[in-house]
C-alpha cells in the first residue's frame, strides 16, 4: 500500500500545485489523500455509471491516464516544479518524515491488535468487502442480499479501490 499511495500522491502533486498555489507546500502534503480521492471517484463514476467495471485493470488505467496527465503538466512546467523542489525540500521531506511515521507506528499498531472484535469493525469489513467485489456500484448491502448499500460507503469504495490496485486482499 506505502508504495501505492507514494506513487497516487506523485500522480496528484502536479494538480495540488496548480490548485493549491497559496500553500507554503502547494499542496504536496494533501496530494496523497487527494489523489486517493479523484481515483476512488473516477472509478466509483464509470462504475456507477455502466461505463466501466471497477476492477484492478481498470483502476490501473486510471492510474496510467492520470499519471500521463499529471507527467504532462509536470514536463510543461519542469523548471518551476525543479525550482520549487529546490527550494521547500526541507517542507518536503518533513511532510514526507510525518506521513511515513503515522503509517509505519500504525503498521505496528495493527501488527499488535489485528482482531476486528470491537464496537463497528465487524460492519466496517463488511462493507469494505462488499466495496472490493462491487464490480459495478453501488455495491450490494452484505446484510440485504440482492440490495445496494443504502449508506454511506464511498470511504469504503476509497480503500477498496486501493486494495484492487495493490492486489492486497481486505484480510491483510
Amino acid at each position: 500500500w506505502l508504495v501505492a499511495v507514494e506513487a497516487i500522491g506523485l500522480i496528484a502533486f502536479p494538480l495540488c500545485y496548480y490548485l493549491l498555489p497559496r500553500l507554503k507546500d502547494r499542496g504536496y502534503a494533501v496530494s496523497k489523500p487527494l489523489g486517493i480521492l479523484l481515483l476512488a471517484y473516477l472509478s466509483w463514476i464509470l462504475s456507477v455509471l455502466h461505463i466501466l467495471p471497477s476492477l484492478q485493470l481498470t483502476v490501473l488505467g486510471l492510474c496510467i491516464v492520470l499519471g500521463g496527465v499529471s507527467g504532462w503538466f509536470a514536463w510543461k512546467h519542469r523548471r518551476e516544479l525543479v525550482e520549487f523542489v529546490l527550494k521547500e525540500r526541507v517542507i518536503l521531506l518533513v511532510s514526507e518524515g510525518i506521513f511515513l511515521a503515522v503509517f509505519v507506528a500504525w503498521v505496528v499498531y495493527r501488527a499488535y491488535d489485528p482482531s476486528i472484535s470491537h464496537t463497528e469493525q465487524p460492519m466496517d469489513f463488511a462493507f469494505l468487502n462488499a466495496s472490493i467485489r462491487s464490480d459495478l456500484g453501488p455495491p450490494e448491502d452484505p446484510w440485504l442480499r440482492g440490495h445496494a448499500v443504502s449508506y454511506y460507503y464511498f470511504g469504503y469504495w476509497m480503500m477498496g479501490t486501493l486494495s484492487k490496485l495493490t492486489g492486497v486482499t481486505s484480510n491483510i
